[in-house]
């Protein structure tokens, strides 16, 4: 009996350093970034550190498009434009307003470059008249079906696989995370749930105005052509306010449009800089690798300008991630550090 006593502990002994060892980002290459992530997470879950957080203040805060999954072009506008070409011959004034007039005749050109606000409207003009029953059901079957234009791949394929590896780390560890996305809240809710595990209730997003009507005797909600809330820039703050109730103290957002500043500089804790202890954390997604993503920045350099300001924290695709999606190979070594900017 003694021995099977001695040979459990022996067990125990070799299979703790293991598990001490297992790596929670592997997708992310090794150095400053992934160690910084690290480092906040122990210190902010460590009871008796100086930066220890309750798990139930240990919010954290997703930017989508460009942030979990491309942005460039993202699946709100195909959805949008796949509902517009069906419904143009109705619509013969669409060929002469702007933006419906760009997005029939340029198509996937024009998803690339226009603004949030834009695809929007697409969003609520194209479906307007529907329950709000048929557009989620529409919705799910675009994103199960459809397929990229680059990577012929459906969109719930197209998750970074270091943000899903990061966000859950980050529920391991007692955090608790929501999406605030600029798109459609009701896509966003399908995207989350089926590709993060994150729950439709934990989604914030632009909506449109919608009417309760009664149709043989049931009520029936039906969606407008008129946006309700456009979830971008400095609204994201207010919307966290309003349905979260606590200050996040994790943010990430990508660079774009500047439309993440205001959410990651609402996140940002008075603290250290530094070896100091580090009460918040602010992610800055940058889109530099043409080979396996996208490549591009702002003209302006309005989210870089404010990461160097504030410190946040900047991550290349190109040198950060040894993997950007799970059907890709991952990369063993990263590119040469000379070329990085």
């Amino acid at each position: 009996m003694s021995g099977r006593i001695l040979l459990l502990f022996a067990v125990i002994s070799l299979a703790t350093p293991c598990q001490a060892a297992i790596d929670p980002l592997p997708a992310w290459r090794d150095g400053p970034g992934k160690q910084r992530i690290l480092d906040f997470v122990r210190d902010i879950s460590t009871p008796g550190s100086s930066s220890y957080v309750t798990p139930a203040e240990r919010i954290a805060v997703f930017d989508d498009d460009g942030t979990l999954w491309p942005e460039k072009p993202g699946p709100q506008g195909f959805f949008a434009l796949e509902r517009l070409r069906l419904q143009a011959p109705q619509h013969p004034e669409w060929h002469k307003q702007m933006p419906f007039k760009a997005a029939l005749e340029l198509q996937g050109r024009y998803l690339q470059e226009a603004d949030n606000a834009s695809l929007f409207q697409l969003v609520a003009v194209a479906q307007a008249g529907r329950t709000q029953e048929a557009f989620r059901s529409d919705a799910r079957e675009f994103l199960g079906t459809a397929r990229h234009p680059r990577f012929q791949q459906t969109w719930t394929r197209l998750a970074y696989t270091p943000m899903r590896e990061l966000l859950a780390y980050l529920r391991a560890n007692g955090f608790h995370s929501f999406i605030v996305s600029a798109g459609s809240v009701d896509v966003a809710r399908i995207l989350a749930s089926e590709t993060y595990g994150i729950s439709g209730d934990d989604v914030i997003g632009s909506s449109v105005v919608a009417t309760l009507r009664d149709e043989d005797g049931k009520p029936v909600l039906r969606r407008l052509a008129t946006v309700h809330a456009l979830n971008d820039g400095a609204v994201k703050p207010l919307s966290i306010d309003q349905h979260i109730g606590l200050r996040p103290i994790l943010a990430a957002g990508n660079v774009r449009s500047g439309g993440d500043i205001d959410m990651l500089r609402y996140s940002q804790r008075a603290e250290t800089r530094g070896t100091g202890p580090q009460h918040s954390l602010q992610i800055l997604i940058r889109h530099d690798d043409f080979e396996r993503e996208y490549a591009y920045d702002e003209k302006d350099r309005a989210s870089l300008n404010a990461a160097d300001a504030n410190g946040w924290m900047i991550v290349s695709m190109r040198y950060d991630w040894r993997q950007v999606f799970s059907f890709q190979t991952a990369e063993a070594s990263a590119p040469a550090q000379a070329e990085r900017p």
